[in-house]
């Protein structure tokens, strides 16, 4: 009897780390919205507002995305070089067919 209720358990806290999660992401989407509603800045000003901080997320992603392609592309091609230096070494290793 002992297994059922240690199983009975992980399941009460596994239900309330999910419940607390979900308590927070409402909290904070309350958070938002009173927050929206007593900004001391008209309707326009608010939605122009949220819309330039949207669009400065998008190009500090792009910017972000574009970086870490570069990188991407740099380890890919030094890569690929390593393994053409092992072919050709292995190549001269085995001796001419």
């Amino acid at each position: 009897m002992k297994y059922q209720s240690e199983v009975q358990d992980a399941r009460n806290s596994c239900s309330n780390g999910s419940s607390a999660i979900a308590y927070l992401v409402a909290g904070l989407g309350f958070g938002a919205a009173v927050s929206l509603l007593l900004a001391p800045k008209s309707g326009a000003e608010t939605r122009k507002w949220i819309a330039n901080k949207c669009l400065d997320g998008l190009d500090t992603t792009n910017n972000k995305v574009r970086q870490t392609r570069a990188q991407m592309k740099d380890i890919m091609d030094e890569g690929q070089e390593k393994i053409s230096e092992a072919v050709v070494a292995g190549r001269e290793a085995i001796g001419p067919s």
